[in-house]
């Protein structure tokens, strides 16, 4: 490898580290205190006021990186050696993976059921029922839902433009397959980390779970979440590691929405990011 090349190697290396930082989520108090929120949570007859809600959690995710502190690394740790591990593993574990075209596509349709339409359905079903049988916290959890999953479409989109990881394919493993800003591919090259279907299956059953905190409930609305990131395994979408950090910015997406627009809340959601060469992490702490 040439100076040339090592150069130009080293400076999409840190764009990825700087753009993946912008984007993975990490609301903290302080932000929540500059942007307070509205006494009333945003409604369909208020679209204005649900932009503004969303626009106000994105730009609580722009800045976060800049409020990072020491004491985050006991949370960032597990789950950045988790993040190491699988990417160190991530051709190995889907080159175990079936190609059978069959298995390969039912696993891609179903998480297409789990990971999209049961959690848009829900969040319709949620809200309509609540309001036409007059039961706040039905239309509540609807809502919110609603909100997660708006957040978390926006910030899995930029996260994949951010990474540009090639995904791999249903019949096997091209050489650029997960890959960061490959060299012989123009971008965008790819959308793979990470994955969009779990990360929204997560953020929907976080405000699930918080909103009716039964154990059935949780276990129904966590079992979905998880089966997700298996079927996108299943269906050869994604690598390991992008459905671990998929998952995790779902379930903290929720979280800080549920804990900043419930009225049933009164805790507050900080996550922190943590990104360096390729391992993206996470703190969390609540107060």
């Amino acid at each position: 490898m040439n100076q040339s090349t090592a150069s130009t190697r080293l400076s999409r290396q840190f764009s990825l580290f700087a753009l993946t930082a912008i984007s993975v989520l990490a609301p903290t108090v302080t932000l929540a205190q500059q942007f307070p929120m509205q006494s009333e949570n945003c409604k369909l007859s208020t679209p204005g006021r649900c932009a503004a809600v969303i626009a106000r959690d994105q730009i609580g995710i722009l800045r976060s990186p800049f409020h990072i502190k020491k004491k985050d690394l006991k949370w960032v740790l597990p789950f950045a050696a988790a993040t190491v591990t699988s990417f160190g593993f991530d051709r190995k574990a889907v080159d175990q993976i079936s190609t059978n075209p069959s298995q390969v596509n039912a696993f891609r349709t179903t998480s297409n059921f789990t990971g999209i339409y049961v959690p848009v359905a829900g969040v319709g079903a949620s809200w309509l029922i609540g309001h036409f049988t007059h039961n706040d916290h039905l239309q509540e959890t609807g809502l919110l839902a609603g909100e997660a999953l708006a957040d978390t479409a926006i910030i899995t989109e930029m996260m994949k433009y951010a990474t540009n990881r090639v995904r791999p394919d249903a019949t096997g493993l091209p050489l650029e397959s997960a890959e960061f800003w490959p060299e012989k591919m123009n971008y965008p090259a790819g959308d793979s980390f990470p994955s969009g279907h779990t990360a929204i299956a997560f953020a929907f059953a976080h405000v699930v779970a918080d909103e009716y905190p039964s154990w059935e409930v949780k276990l129904a609305a966590y079992s979905l979440a998880a089966a997700t990131g298996f079927e996108r395994l299943g269906g050869r979408e994604h690598f390991p590691s992008d459905v671990l950090v998929g998952g995790a910015v779902g379930y903290l997406i929720g979280g800080y929405v549920y804990n900043h627009h419930s009225k049933a809340s009164t805790s507050h959601f900080s996550v922190m990011p943590l990104v360096g060469g390729k391992t993206v992490g996470a703190s969390l702490s609540i107060h």
